[in-house]
């Protein structure tokens, strides 16, 4: 995020996707401020903070973001559902994007929108606190205009496909206000009827067939990456928005695979009471 002045601010992801460039960041489940603090400095430029898949309240949410903003990358969140409230209180911390999990429809794409944009030119239906975080906790009160027509501009909203019902429908959805579009692809296999098989042949074609269409349609098409290898393939496809891995995955497989080659290391093997005398 890039602040300028009044509340107005640039969305560093945004500006990178309308640019036509890749737009790299992570995703985590664990509420640790140092989380986003350790992808800024990396020059991730993007955090998504997880409220799906885990137990994340209020004041976590709203020091994530905090950290995200200091550490200069933008902050997102995946919520739970498409619900008024949820996306106001997370919009109202300064979020500067939604991701939004099982869109099956363009109707639920145009009400993700809805909820998530004051009401400007006939469309929108977010309610405004002039006291909340996002504007400025009352520091912009004097004149909001430029606070709300900002917000609305810059916001980034993520759609994720996670059914055969969705992918169907990807032509249709991608027509709806929404920036960014990522297939979830291990929802989808288990709904295809196989055991966590994102990288099914089936799954693939499902995949790509949704994800032409959303580039079809002019909007930039994501994906999340468990590999430097698998992220360039998606890169070579057209995905312009990258999801690296989690910090928290990075790092159990990190200490499982160093304590495996630790444990099988022939320095176990060594006598140790002679080494030491």
């Amino acid at each position: 995020m890039t602040i300028l002045s009044g509340g107005v601010r640039q969305n560093r992801v945004k500006a990178r996707l309308a640019a036509g460039e890749v737009a790299f960041g992570t995703l985590s489940l664990l509420p640790e401020p140092g989380l986003p603090e350790i992808a800024g400095a990396a020059g991730l430029d993007f955090f998504v903070i997880d409220m799906e898949h885990a137990a994340i309240a209020g004041q976590e949410v709203a020091h994530m973001v905090r950290a995200c903003q200091a550490a200069g990358t933008t902050a997102l969140i995946r919520v739970r559902k498409v619900d008024e409230k949820t996306f106001l209180w997370v919009l109202d911390t300064g979020v500067e994007g939604l991701m939004v999990p099982l869109v099956e429809d363009a109707a639920t794409a145009r009400r993700i929108y809805d909820l998530s944009h004051f009401p400007l030119g006939g469309s929108g239906s977010r309610t405004i606190c002039s006291a909340s975080r996002a504007a400025g906790h009352g520091a912009y009160r004097a004149d909001l205009q430029p606070y709300i027509e900002n917000t609305n501009r810059e916001l980034l909203l993520i759609a994720l496909l996670e059914t055969p019902g969705a992918v169907a429908q990807a032509k249709k959805i991608a027509r709806e206000p929404i920036d960014v579009f990522i297939v979830g692809r291990a929802d989808l296999s288990l709904k295809m009827g196989f055991p966590y098989a994102p990288r099914h042949p089936e799954v693939m074609d499902l995949a790509k067939r949704a994800l032409s269409d959303v580039m079809e349609a002019g909007k930039t098409a994501g994906v999340l990456a468990y590999s430097v290898d698998e992220a360039q393939e998606w890169i070579r496809f057209g995905c312009r928005f990258i999801i690296y891995s989690q910090p928290e995955m990075i790092l159990a497989i990190q200490y499982r695979d160093a304590l495996a080659s630790l444990r099988n290391s022939p320095a176990m093997n060594w006598d140790l009471a002679r080494v030491r005398s």
